[in-house]
């Protein structure tokens, strides 16, 4: 059985290539090496016009990827991927889609033959987008699977078809994300790896993103405890953040990784990671740093806005406030205090609710297409 899914299954998606150690590519990494699975994918390789990297193909398409694309380059692009994405899709049964909604690749795939794994969702009752995939997509696609509850709700709620969605949390590589005793140092390392990836003129990510909250908070709890704060940061912002951690006179205490990172170390290193959303505009519901910190066996200090914080409350391996500073400092306050009793429980959750599990995934891929050929 395992053989004939990884002969005829693959996977398709953005910026998905192994080296960038981004959380989402990590995911279908791990995807990929238990179906056995191909990626194809598009990144910036600079004047290379391709690169295979085991068994992912990965097409130079740096204009596909921007964020006010160039008209011109933007198509020539397109027309240099189009052909790699039908011959790809051509010999496979099933193509997983690791994107959103409003995908670029959703109006060029086979339909029939693409799952798309959805992590975050964002519109408003009138979105063109939301429309577009409940009524064109959808309909055709065999089955749809959702990162988390509200995202299963919220695409039921545009009109996709109930029994089509299928729960499955963001997956974590246990193995590679490894359980590890907490640093034994007297300041409180606390870790933050959900920055912007993005930087629009017409909003304001950085402050979204709980960066404001989270530097006031550690401003305050710094004052009341040694503690050290570790930004992992993606280019973005970066005036924004200097001048705040400037104006609140942490330079000494605060530690900004603008760069490609590798990430199992920074979890060893912490005693928590923090989730700090104001909106959920451009943020999962789960986020995979949450899950990547849990089965590290550090906890998550979260505000109530994402999902993530009714599973930290639920299973204790963290603590979830209110997305004011008060409510905030009280929550790291809380975690650091009780530790011991939180930390304890994070692995075990991450073993529960995070791992992959191939055989559920495989059930969702083949149970339509049985559903199909009985009717015929």
């Amino acid at each position: 059985m395992n053989e004939r899914v990884a002969r005829k299954t693959g996977i398709v998606g953005d910026a998905l290539a192994p080296y960038l150690n981004e959380a989402y590519a990590n995911q279908v990494y791990l995807l990929s090496r238990e179906l056995k699975a191909p990626v194809l994918t598009c990144n910036n390789l600079g004047l290379v016009p391709y690169r295979k990297m085991g068994q992912y193909l990965i097409i130079n398409a740096p204009f596909l990827r921007q964020e006010k694309p160039n008209p011109f380059l933007h198509l020539v692009n397109g027309a240099l991927f189009y052909p790699f994405l039908k011959l790809f899709e051509k010999r496979l049964d099933t193509v997983y889609l690791s994107a959103g909604i409003g995908s670029g690749f959703l109006p060029f795939l086979d339909l029939k033959k693409c799952i798309p794994i959805i992590n975050a969702l964002s519109f408003s009752p009138d979105d063109e987008v939301a429309r577009t995939f409940a009524r064109r997509f959808a309909p055709e696609m065999p089955a749809i699977i959702a990162q988390s509850r509200r995202v299963k709700e919220g695409l039921v709620s545009i009109g996709v078809e109930p029994e089509k969605v299928h729960l499955i949390y963001p997956w974590v590589d246990t193995t590679r994300f490894r359980y590890s005793q907490p640093p034994d140092v007297e300041e409180f390392r606390i870790l933050f790896a959900s920055a912007p990836n993005v930087e629009r003129e017409h909003q304001d990510l950085f402050a979204e993103k709980g960066l404001v909250l989270l530097l006031e908070s550690f401003a305050r709890f710094s004052q009341q405890h040694k503690s050290w704060l570790t930004l992992l940061w993606r280019g973005r912002y970066n005036g924004a953040l200097s001048q705040k951690i400037r104006e609140l006179g942490m330079e000494n205490r605060v530690e900004v990784v603008n760069r490609v990172a590798d990430t199992p170390p920074l979890f060893a290193r912490a005693h928590v990671t923090v989730t700090p959303f104001l909106t959920m505009s451009e943020s999962p519901e789960v986020p995979l740093s949450a899950v990547e910190s849990l089965a590290s066996g550090r906890p998550v200090v979260t505000t109530s806005v994402p999902e993530i914080a009714e599973i930290v409350e639920e299973h204790q391996c963290g603590c979830a406030a209110s997305p004011v500073m008060e409510d905030f400092l009280s929550a790291l306050v809380e975690c650091r205090e009780n530790y011991t009793a939180y930390q304890a429980n994070c692995r075990p959750v991450a073993e529960k609710l995070f791992s992959l599990n191939v055989e559920q995934l495989t059930k969702v891929a083949a149970c339509p297409q049985g559903r199909r050929s009985n009717r015929s």
